[in-house]
């Protein structure tokens, strides 16, 4: 998904600059190091073969999207490498859990300057972001042969399944893919809804064993569904992001709008699928970082 990222960024800068500056990429298959702008997959300029291929004051301005990553061995080795007359970071999620290490804090790597900060609740009140309804849901816990429920309060912290006095993975799988919890959870989407004229959402789970045996049930029950991996090419993506995001009158045979997409987190970063009206977060996570990403999955404008 970088190489697709990386496309839109240049995309976008070409909508701006038109044809009075030249752009290139390096990275996804692509050396075009001679280009005004350089749109760059940090996976493909670390290397020595393309880092060295640049004298180190050869960009002006150096842009790091996902700044949040600069921290990254290959990060910091472009970092290191270059000495451009600025450095600019940009991310919507500088806390990380491991600020407190030497090394790994983003402010203390770009030297405490904030050129802006906006919040997540700034960016609502500016309106550059939609506005939503968070509901925290009972999720259905299985203790054995006992059956309970268990609040998410709402915080994006607290576990979304419980598995008690038994260590086998398998059962703990079978237990949140159970077609009692995709009931419950299908009940409870339909229940809180959705804005627009049919659904267009994103689930998040676990692992993706989940996403697909979640979606397969998903589509017995007559919803249109699949789930997304990393292991998925760059077109199956794209493909699937418009399914989802199309309207029904313009479905055809060669192709029919999506319902729900799952996956585990391959839409945290640079997804913007604007017609996303639903985001169901079936995993628990201790990250705020992951946590805010996936929420603004369904934020965008």
């Amino acid at each position: 998904h970088r190489a697709q990222l990386a496309r839109q960024a240049m995309d976008s800068y070409k909508k701006v600059f038109d044809e009075s500056i030249t752009m290139g990429m390096v990275g996804a298959g692509k050396h075009e190091y001679d280009a005004d702008y350089i749109f760059a997959m940090v996976e493909t300029l670390n290397r020595d073969q393309h880092l060295f291929q640049f004298a180190p004051d050869t960009f002006d301005c150096i842009i790091l999207d996902e700044a949040h990553h600069s921290p990254a061995n290959t990060y910091q080795k472009v970092m290191d490498y270059f000495q451009p007359k600025l450095f600019l970071g940009m991310t919507a999620t500088p806390d990380k859990r491991d600020d407190n290490q030497d090394g790994r804090n983003v402010y203390q790597l770009f030297h405490y300057q904030i050129a802006l900060e906006i919040r997540l609740q700034r960016a609502m009140e500016d309106n550059l972001l939609c506005p939503f309804h968070y509901f925290g849901i009972n999720d259905i816990t299985l203790d054995e042969d006992k059956r309970e429920d268990r609040s998410t309060q709402g915080t994006g912290s607290e576990p979304a399944y419980e598995v008690r006095n038994n260590d086998s993975s398998e059962v703990t799988f079978s237990q949140l893919t159970s077609d009692e919890r995709v009931n419950h959870v299908i009940s409870q989407a339909e229940y809180f809804g959705y804005s627009g004229s049919r659904v267009k959402g994103l689930i998040f789970c676990s692992r993706n064993k989940e996403c697909q045996e979640l979606s397969r049930k998903f589509n017995e029950r007559g919803y249109r569904t699949l789930a997304l991996s990393g292991s998925d090419s760059e077109d199956t993506r794209a493909r699937a992001f418009e399914r989802l995001a199309m309207e029904e009158e313009d479905s055809s045979t060669e192709m029919q709008p999506l319902d729900y997409i799952f996956s585990v987190d391959i839409l945290n970063e640079g997804v913007d699928i604007v017609e996303v009206n639903q985001v169901i977060m079936l995993r628990p996570t201790e990250s705020p970082i992951v946590f805010i990403q996936q929420l603004g999955r369904g934020l965008r404008k």
